[in-house]
């Protein structure tokens, strides 16, 4: 009977990756150009690219990884997650309609037309950084998964996981990325309220469980304490105003209502995640007292029917692709329109072709820091923390250009950077986390560029500045 669970399980995983592979390089047939590749010349519903918005930001630290916290912690570890709903909200109003009008797809060159050329090069150096560590946080935990399912060896697994999300990348574009995401995404919510809901009844059941779990970790603040939950709120609006991923779908939708519609969308989508997650620790605390906090989650599965395990195992396949399929497009993007196109200067036919080569090649880089260096996990919401840096220079531009010069930004995203990295290194001082060095740096610089060696100077030299 084990023998035939465990094959079912294996089986469906198996079909679940051949599958969503297949339907994601489907699309090579509608991106023949760089145009089609990026934005899929503005031909994507709203819906589509909602769904894609929030694809980046659900790999399996918004699974395993809340699952665990709440474990350890209790439920206000979904704040982790789940804040990225205010994040989608705020943009949906203050950012997504002047980003689709602006018509870059890269969020460097959205900032070049106003910072110029050295911004542009240090945001997209920074925005290379930080979501290719993300995608080395999400090959080691997607390779986790796929080793423990399918019964291998873990560099195999992260092989797997690198050779079916840059297949879909390079074939497909970002058309490729939304249609494989969107399964993704839908899986991984099946398997989260599949499991949510068979903890709560085996958990509810059964008295003796229930009362294991200490009160204090129903608390929404309890457990993560103020100062970690407001760490959490900064970084994740400013992981959304500043992504990548996120200003490249916004820009491959037709019109600035649309952007906003999406942005809502996608806020809407992404709340719950954090809480289901969540919710399933604490209740893996009460049912399995003794297992590793990072199993929290899939320790349900052994009490479940066959066919719902094979479903929830493939949810967790799901959670560990559709945030590699994000970010690997976002790094494309980006290395493609700052650094290759300037210095090859290619025509269309050679751009595409080199598009998909420079795919390959940027889902291959990972690789060996996911196989050797696994505590790189630890790294995700560091990355998050280098893009709030990123978002101050953002909303300067969009709304206070004139306090924002190009040497100010310049200087002030450099500073910042440095100084984020340095106190992420010293393990974060005093407990303040990384994630406000980088908030409250920029601004200070950017002002004090204006009050003391601008202000008064003629409109016509200061934008030469």
């Amino acid at each position: 009977m084990q023998t035939e669970r465990t094959l079912i399980i294996i089986l469906t995983a198996l079909a679940y990756i051949i599958v969503t592979t297949i339907i994601g390089m489907w699309s090579v047939r509608k991106t023949k150009d760089t145009a089609s590749f990026m934005l899929a010349k503005k031909q994507m519903n709203y819906w589509v690219v909602g769904v894609l918005l929030m694809s980046e930001f659900i790999g399996p630290g918004s699974t395993l990884g809340t699952a665990q916290g709440g474990f350890e912690t209790g439920l206000s570890v979904a704040w982790n997650s789940s804040f990225l709903a205010v994040g989608f909200v705020f943009y949906s109003f203050f950012v997504a309609p002047r980003i689709n009008a602006l018509g870059e797809y890269t969020i460097s060159g959205a900032l070049a037309r106003h910072y110029g050329p050295q911004v542009k090069l240090l945001v997209s150096i920074t925005m290379i950084v930080a979501l290719s560590t993300v995608n080395v946080s999400n090959m080691t935990g997607g390779g986790a998964i796929i080793a423990s399912l399918f019964h291998i060896d873990i560099i195999t697994a992260i092989y797997c996981v690198a050779a079916a999300t840059t297949l879909i990348v390079a074939f497909g574009g970002i058309r490729g990325v939304g249609g494989a995401n969107i399964i993704h995404a839908s899986c991984k919510y099946a398997g989260l309220l599949v499991v949510a809901i068979t903890a709560w009844l085996l958990v509810h059941g059964t008295p003796e469980y229930f009362s294991r779990i200490p009160a204090g970790r129903w608390s929404l603040v309890e457990g993560a304490g103020w100062p970690q939950v407001l760490a959490w709120l900064i970084g994740n609006i400013g992981a959304v105003f500043s992504t990548q991923y996120v200003l490249q779908s916004i820009s491959a939708l037709p019109t600035p209502a649309a952007a906003r519609k999406a942005s809502l969308l996608a806020a809407a989508t992404i709340l719950p995640i954090g809480f289901l997650a969540a919710f399933v620790g604490v209740l893996a605390r009460g049912a399995f007292p003794n297992i590793k906090s990072v199993t929290a989650l899939p320790a349900f599965f052994d009490v479940m029917n066959p066919w719902l395990a094979a479903l929830c195992s493939s949810s967790l396949i799901a959670a560990s692709l559709v945030s590699i399929l994000a970010a690997q497009l976002a790094v494309t993007a980006l290395v493609m329109k700052d650094f290759y196109a300037p210095l090859m200067q290619p025509n269309e036919h050679h751009s595409i072709w080199a598009t998909r080569v420079m795919s390959v090649f940027v889902g291959m880089v990972p690789i060996p820091f996911a196989l050797y260096v696994p505590a790189m996990i630890n790294t995700y919401f560091f990355a998050r923390s280098l893009r709030t840096a990123i978002s101050i220079l953002l909303l300067f531009m969009l709304y206070k250009p004139l306090l924002a010069s190009k040497t100010g930004g310049a200087v002030a995203l450099s500073v910042a950077v440095i100084a984020t990295v340095i106190w992420f290194v010293c393990g974060n001082p005093f407990g303040i986390d990384n994630m406000y060095v980088a908030l409250v740096i920029p601004a200070p610089i950017l002002l004090a560029d204006y009050f003391l060696f601008r202000r008064g100077v003629p409109q016509a030299k200061t934008e030469q500045a």
